[in-house]
């Protein structure tokens, strides 16, 4: 029994990879060599989906590699777009959502593909045809965490068509959000605008001044182009804010309707602009007597 003990302990059992202590594994060294970076564009990564669809009929990735087969044909119509400047095709992209739609109904993630499905249309040209699956994510899906953003395509593509009191409900909907969404400010300029497309130029200035509030207010009386913290998007937004409430104005009463908007210290420390603004326009239309009041 003792040979046999001693036999034991000084032979290692086991394949040749394998130690006979844990003490001696920290000595022992791995080179780990990184994996070959695979090179593949988004047609060839779709093919591969198509060729696992093929081989696994049951398998319970199927709605995933789906999905993923249609968000590859976008991602390529985007790439065409990008790369050459033309239109590109985005009817493989749709035929791929709405047979996912087809084949999933209750699918929890059809939200998203409702989302990919209103783009392609969308960006295909086919405009009332993104707008109601728009119509139709908001209204299946109240909790989306594509709401914010659908709501305001739906703003942009109701506005588009000329459906300027659907287009104004859209951008209410943002604009009175209890926690400002990212679209907030632009959503708040097309609200004036699409009240200003349907003759209520009142009310649409009160948006366009909300826009200038949260822009331009306390920044003091240097020109917009020196307002270094201004970013080029927030200094155009501002430009066409104030050129559409001049226009608005000047289709009121002028200079003597900027008071009724000017309700606090807030916009106090802007109204100058709203005057020089008012002053410009008329200059373009030649009413010197017109100018000459905004800027008195």
């Amino acid at each position: 029994l003792a040979a046999l003990l001693a036999a034991c302990a000084s032979k290692p059992t086991g394949t040749p990879d394998n130690e006979p202590t844990l003490a001696s594994l920290s000595t022992r060294k791995v080179e780990v060599k990184p994996d070959t970076v695979l090179a593949a564009t988004p047609e060839q990564a779709s093919a591969a989906y198509k060729r696992f669809l093929d081989i696994a009929p049951r398998a319970p990735q199927r709605a995933q590699a789906l999905r993923r087969i249609g968000d590859l044909a976008m991602e390529s119509a985007d790439n065409q777009s990008a790369t050459d400047g033309s239109n590109p095709d985005y009817k493989l992209a749709i035929a791929q959502y709405q047979s996912y739609l087809k084949t999933y109904p209750t699918d929890p993630n059809n939200d998203r593909v409702l989302y990919q499905l209103a783009r392609a249309h969308e960006l295909g040209g086919q405009l009332e045809v993104a707008l109601a699956t728009l119509d139709k994510l908001v209204a299946s899906y109240p909790d989306t965490a594509f709401r914010d953003e659908a709501q305001f395509r739906r703003g942009e593509l109701l506005f588009n068509t000329g459906q300027y009191p659907k287009s104004e409900q859209a951008y209410t909907s943002l604009i009175q959000r209890a926690t400002p969404t990212p679209f907030h400010d632009r959503a708040l300029y097309m609200h004036g605008w699409a009240l200003y497309k349907q003759g209520r130029l009142e009310e649409g200035l009160q948006s366009f001044f909300g826009v200038l509030d949260l822009k331009i207010a306390g920044r003091g009386d240097a020109p917009l182009e020196a307002l270094k913290d201004l970013s080029r998007a927030d200094r155009e937004l501002v430009e066409d804010t104030l050129r559409v409430t001049s226009v608005s104005l000047a289709n009121l009463r002028g200079a003597d309707s900027i008071p009724a908007y000017i309700t606090s210290d807030v916009r106090r420390s802007y109204e100058f602009r709203a005057h020089e603004q008012l002053g410009e326009l008329y200059i373009k239309q030649d009413r010197a007597k017109d100018a000459a009041d905004a800027f008195a």
